[in-house]
This record gives C-alpha cells, sequence and structure tokens, in this order.
C-alpha cells in the first residue's frame, strides 16, 4: 500500500496542486516552459526564488442521489 500526500496552494483564491518545486537559480529561465510541458503542469507560479510547477483544482460538483 502506497500514500499519495498533495500539497495544495492557494493562490489568489484559486487552488493548485504543486508538482514540482525547483529553485529559481537550479534553471534557466529559458528552459521553465519547456519542463512545465515535460511534467505537464498546467501552471508555473514563481515565490521567494522558487518556481512552483501547478496543476489548477477545477471545481468540482456535488452529486444528488
Amino acid at each position: 500500500m502506497f500514500n499519495l500526500h498533495k500539497q495544495v496552494i492557494d493562490f489568489q483564491g484559486t487552488f493548485y496542486i504543486i508538482k514540482r518545486m525547483i529553485k529559481e537559480s537550479s534553471i534557466k529561465a529559458e528552459h521553465v516552459q519547456d519542463y512545465k510541458e515535460e511534467i505537464h503542469a498546467d501552471t508555473v507560479l514563481k515565490k521567494d526564488n522558487w518556481f512552483y510547477f501547478v496543476n489548477k483544482i477545477e471545481e468540482v460538483e456535488e452529486e444528488q442521489v
């Protein structure tokens, strides 16, 4: 058995699942877009010298039973 722990962040009222975090000094700016596509991330956010490669959490509609 295994656990899937996903870190979720709130950015301007939208929730995202973090796929990867990379220090800004570890990746050249011109490679950020390529890496985003390679890991299938929707968005790249940047804060405190870190790039956050994230996927937006879409709203889930509650199903009536």
